[in-house]
């Protein structure tokens, strides 16, 4: 910065000094700027980690037990896509540590699409806590409703409109 503003000097009035100093700021604030929003987009990507969405759903089949039989289906489906998405992760846990990489490559082996793909199988578990959300929600607003009231309009709301076939 010294030797820039030593060009600047020469010849210059102090006003016109102090313009280019203020330019060679403001760029140098474009330039934090950018990595401040490249250090942003990293913690983005480190938060579809493949673990995390992982351990959620690992959870959310343990509260989904507690509440009983009712969701067996529900419980069995999450667990087929935990498994799914851990088996591709222990092949290569550094490849597959965000879903960006593992969605990224399905996409382009043409394989996202597939009924085993583990894109569907993030999809699905997105859908199914969002259903499990909302029947949590319900049950927390109307504890006297009946879980089969519950069950029937969360599944309405969230995974009826993705079933074609019910």
């Amino acid at each position: 910065m010294e030797r820039e503003r030593e060009k600047m000097e020469s010849g210059k009035s102090e006003l016109r000094m102090a313009m280019e100093e203020l330019c060679l700021l403001s760029s140098r604030d474009v330039e934090d700027h950018q990595q401040e929003q490249e250090q942003e987009q990293e913690q983005k990507q480190q938060r579809s980690s493949t673990m995390d969405l992982l351990c959620v759903s690992k959870q959310l089949r343990h509260v989904l037990d507690e509440i009983g039989p009712t969701l067996l289906v529900l419980r069995q489906d999450i667990q087929q896509n935990i498994q799914r998405l851990e088996d591709l992760h222990a092949r290569d846990p550094s490849k597959y540590a965000s879903l960006t990489a593992i969605v990224t490559e399905e996409v382009e082996e043409g394989m996202s699409k597939k009924t085993n793909s583990c894109t569907r199988a993030t999809i699905w578990l997105s859908r199914s806590m969002n259903f499990s959300l909302h029947l949590l929600e319900s049950l927390l607003k109307n504890p006297e409703t009946s879980l089969k009231e519950m069950v029937e309009k969360a599944y309405k709301i969230t995974l009826k409109p993705y079933h074609g076939w019910i």
